[in-house]
């Protein structure tokens, strides 16, 4: 046998040997592995699809990227769930109803932790099982006093009231009443007010321990809500809120005394545009920016009680000037509207599909604030979402 031959059989040999001496490697572990987001950024948004509309038990929170307009991930909540972000971005709260055979049964009702990184729950409490369902599910429903430590429940059965959630020991404080009045505005570290049936505002203080330390109410309605009723979530630009009624009207009221006290009133429209037949409406058709004193109203041509009509432009107004000082042109009609707090604001729209039109996608669109630039959109959104907020 040559050299050659020789040489080629020894390097085969080797190889047999090393094979046999070194320990198989073990295959890689099987199972899912959970992707940790980073911080919550300003332009991210977050879509509430409550139950009952696409699903019978699971409200789905969306949470996108607004920069990239990308899908980051999603939350699952019990029937018609509202949700908030924590002051330090740390966690997502939601608050839940669950029944016992699905869509009904025996009722329970939560306040669910989530780790907004991991988006994954961290620990509930148990709550009174009278949380005000409502669609659409506004932020009025739930909300967190500044400092983060203690957690609002807006109640509803009918009676209403306020249920105070303390986050630090994962206890329920006790039970706010509210008689006539519901939503939680907050409008100071341990204040918040609350709409009434008649027309009024109700200014309420509270302690640590989730006790009502003082109550006062309107002396008399701000506007009238039998004929020109508002929407129930105002914009609020430092310390006074900016109501807007189905009829266009501006009512602001503002927050720094006790109680509230009512400015006056003006129309967001000319003779021309009112004969034209331009009004607010959608299921979240306002936002504000407090830096710039500006509100953004979705609006629409319509008529009476078209005030869950999709809009078709974004106006813009300064509070201060009491006039639109621009109009944004939507490339589809959009039903909920939200901007972003930041230095360089995002205005960010949600399109339905059309009821009674051809086939649509429910859709994220992307504006600047700064231009009114068209920035694009995010197709083929999960669910059918009704409600839209951000990090505080």
């Amino acid at each position: 046998m040559s050299r050659k031959a020789w040489s080629l059989l020894f390097v085969i040999f080797l190889i047999c040997v090393t094979a046999m001496t070194v320990p198989a490697q073990p295959p890689p572990p099987e199972g899912v592995s959970v992707r940790e987001l980073g911080p919550i950024q300003p332009h991210w948004v977050f879509l509430i699809s409550p139950a009952g509309v696409d699903s019978e038990e699971a409200t789905k929170v969306e949470v996108i990227d607004g920069d990239s307009l990308q899908f980051l991930g999603m939350l699952t909540g019990g029937v018609l769930g509202t949700a908030a972000v924590s002051p330090d971005h740390r966690f997502i709260y939601m608050a839940d109803t669950f029944y016992s055979r699905g869509a009904r049964g025996v009722r329970t009702d939560v306040v669910t932790t989530y780790d907004a990184r991991r988006l994954a729950p961290v620990r509930e409490v148990i709550i009174p099982p009278k949380r005000q369902q409502t669609i659409p599910p506004d932020s009025s429903a739930l909300a967190l006093t500044p400092d983060g430590r203690l957690l609002l429940v807006a109640n509803l059965t009918p009676a209403t009231s306020m249920t105070v959630v303390d986050l630090g020991s994962n206890k329920v404080l006790g039970e706010i009443e509210t008689p006539g009045c519901t939503g939680i505005l907050i409008s100071g570290p341990r204040r918040f007010e609350s709409l009434c049936g008649d027309g009024t505002m109700i200014s309420i203080d509270f302690n640590d321990s989730g006790r009502m330390t003082a109550s006062q109410r309107m002396a008399r309605p701000f506007f009238d809500p039998e004929k020109d009723p508002v929407f129930s979530v105002p914009a609020v630009l430092g310390h006074t809120a900016y109501f807007v009624s189905y009829h266009a009207m501006v009512y602001p009221v503002d927050w720094s005394v006790e109680p509230p006290k009512a400015g006056t009133p003006w129309s967001m429209l000319t003779d021309a545009q009112r004969r034209e037949g331009w009004r607010p409406g959608g299921y979240q058709p306002l936002a504000g920016y407090a830096p710039g004193n500006l509100f953004y109203v979705l609006m629409h041509r319509g008529g009476q009680w078209s005030h869950k009509q999709a809009g078709i432009e974004v106006w813009v107004y300064s509070a201060q000037h009491r006039r639109r000082v621009d109009r944004i042109v939507l490339p589809r009609p959009g039903t909920d509207l939200y901007v972003t707090r930041d230095s360089d604001p995002r205005l960010f729209v949600v399109s339905l599909p059309e009821l009674n039109g051809p086939p649509t996608p429910t859709a994220l669109q992307s504006f600047s604030t700064r231009t009114g630039r068209y920035l694009g959109v995010l197709d083929q959104l999960p669910g059918f979402p009704l409600w839209m907020f951000g990090a505080p």
